[in-house]
């Protein structure tokens, strides 16, 4: 696990999307060392984790455990907390869980759940598709697929930034790929929305104003919790901080330093 930072100060935790990993987040963490111990941990099956056995069950109870153990062998026993995407939805589920550890939690492009039980079972099915697919295909023609999704559309404004997103995610290895898209997936999920009301820590909710799929989210989850506000960050799609770094270290720095 990547660490930058004094571990003297305040623990910040960043958690990457799928087909990501820890080292995605070392530019943003770099510029926040000077004052926070910032912890850019694998999720998973990503990059060079490998916590679970291959043939044991992966699903968010299991990887908020995972996190907890992370922490309590740093001796953390609180700390901020930011996700994106998949990491995002990680991040929820561990301030669901354990939320006397949380300090403040950023989510970007991050959901609550699919509520609809029809509409979670076609996404379990559309994401099993998928893990066919890695397995089928490898991983090279997956990622060269998965980022013409229209989600990651507005990436193609920045081709330096898409070419290098698309290295990490071609790295990793295609059967655990497979695994997490199709065990983690939000079809397999259960919903947060009922938990959201009951969260009393600040709260910093991210979307991209090219991603309309999830301003619409964020927006509905900053409604949902007394201490959570939505910002929306112009030219960026999906992936706010790959997209606009400088505005999304600005956000998060702003927010963070509002808390004690």
């Amino acid at each position: 696990m990547i660490s930058l930072g004094n571990p003297h100060h305040p623990p910040l935790v960043f958690l990457h999307g799928f087909l990501g990993s820890g080292a995605g987040w070392r530019d943003l963490a770099a510029a926040l060392q000077d004052e926070y111990f910032c912890l850019l941990p694998d999720l998973p099956g990503h990059g060079a984790n490998r916590t679970f056995a291959f043939d044991a069950p992966l699903d968010f109870d299991a990887v908020a455990g995972w996190l907890a153990g992370v922490l309590e062998g740093l001796s953390l026993t609180s700390i901020h907390l930011a996700g994106y995407s998949l990491g995002g939805r990680v991040a929820l589920h561990f301030a669901v869980r354990y939320p006397e550890r949380i300090r403040s939690l950023t989510l970007e492009s991050a959901n609550a759940g699919i509520v609809d039980e029809a509409e979670r079972a076609l996404r379990l099915a559309e994401d099993t598709a998928r893990a066919a697919a890695i397995l089928r295909g490898g991983m090279a023609a997956f990622v060269e697929e998965w980022y013409e999704m229209p989600l990651f559309a507005s990436l193609k404004q920045r081709p330096q930034t898409l070419a290098r997103l698309k290295e990490a995610a071609k790295a990793n290895d295609p059967a655990w790929m497979a695994k997490v898209i199709r065990e983690l997936s939000p079809g397999a999920q259960a919903p947060l929305w009922d938990r959201l009301p009951r969260l009393t820590f600040p709260v910093l909710l991210i979307a991209g104003e090219k991603d309309e799929k999830y301003i619409h989210i964020v927006r509905k989850m900053a409604e949902a919790m007394s201490l959570a506000h939505a910002r929306i960050v112009a030219n960026a799609g999906h992936n706010v901080h790959a997209e606009e770094p400088q505005v999304y270290l600005s956000l998060l720095r702003e927010f963070l330093r509002q808390q004690p």
